[in-house]
């Protein structure tokens, strides 16, 4: 059967579809989001250039101060979130017989919707009845007030965020085992080495491109994190949350669209240069 070849053109005509979604909503959008930062424009006015006059009251402002703290500190998220998923995923691919319905159940939390784990999470940390502070009353212990006080806030959210993430990254760290290469594994048990040797010296070192990659996605979502704030610790002072629901109180309850754009494009650049200085840092370890 003789091959056709196809138009130069054909290509472009299969990613023309998904590349007018991202332009639209994406590109143009960021490129909006530039432009309001230079803007004052609120629910009550259109918009009018300021210059930077967005990016010097940002600078002079305390909440966005605090919430970026708060951000940076709710990457301490990450490690325990590698280490768990980690853990899982070598307990998994070790159970051979009742692999399949560990592996489900560890991953069911990832296919439950964010708000829904976040509800059932704060009804347990529930500061009058919930499970916890129930349990620590009655072993004599003062109940620990989860939802308004620092530092149990954004602990409170982290846990939201290690229940719904450790299963996913789970799954990746699983494909990552079963492509280390058996050879290897016998080579080590031949020579002598106990299990503890093997996973540090051969398992581990082959993940190690897989652990960059979670810890970059997962320190980017801790970075962008908001549903399980805006759910878990509903009605904290915003100086207790990171900069994403800022946002959301500068545009959507205070109607300040110019100012929310600048700590918009501000956390853009943050994640961005954190993100670069994760990857080099990676490669001059490599």
């Amino acid at each position: 059967m003789k091959l056709r070849a196809h138009r130069p053109w054909t290509p472009y005509l299969f990613i023309l579809p998904a590349g007018t979604v991202l332009f639209i909503f994406v590109i143009v959008a960021m490129v909006q989001v530039a432009y309001y930062s230079f803007t004052r424009y609120t629910a009550f006015e259109p918009a009018a250039w300021v210059g930077l006059e967005n990016y010097r009251r940002l600078l002079a402002d305390q909440r966005f101060w605090f919430c970026l703290i708060n951000s940076f500190l709710y990457l301490l998220v990450t490690p325990v979130l590698i280490a768990l998923s980690l853990t899982a995923a070598l307990v998994v691919h070790a159970a051979l017989r009742w692999a399949k319905g560990l592996r489900v159940l560890l991953f069911l939390p990832v296919v439950t919707p964010t708000i829904v784990a976040a509800i059932a999470w704060r009804l347990l940390l529930n500061e009058n009845a919930g499970l916890l502070n129930t349990a620590l009353t009655t072993v004599g212990l003062d109940p620990v007030y989860w939802l308004s006080e620092r530092p149990w806030t954004l602990i409170s959210a982290m846990f939201v965020t290690l229940w719904k993430g450790f299963g996913y990254y789970m799954m990746i760290f699983l494909a990552g085992l079963v492509a280390v290469p058996k050879e290897l594994e016998e080579a080590a048990t031949v020579d002598g080495a106990g299990r503890g040797s093997i996973l540090l010296h051969v398992t581990l070192p082959a993940l190690r491109p897989l652990i960059v990659l979670v810890a970059i996605i997962s320190s980017i979502s801790a970075l962008k994190v908001f549903d399980e704030l805006f759910i878990t610790i509903k009605g904290a002072p915003i100086s207790h949350q990171t900069v994403v629901p800022l946002i959301y109180d500068t545009a959507f309850e205070v109607g300040d669209y110019g100012y929310a754009s600048a700590i918009g494009v501000t956390l853009f650049v943050v994640v961005l240069a954190f993100s670069l200085v994760q990857l080099k840092l990676t490669e001059r370890d490599a």
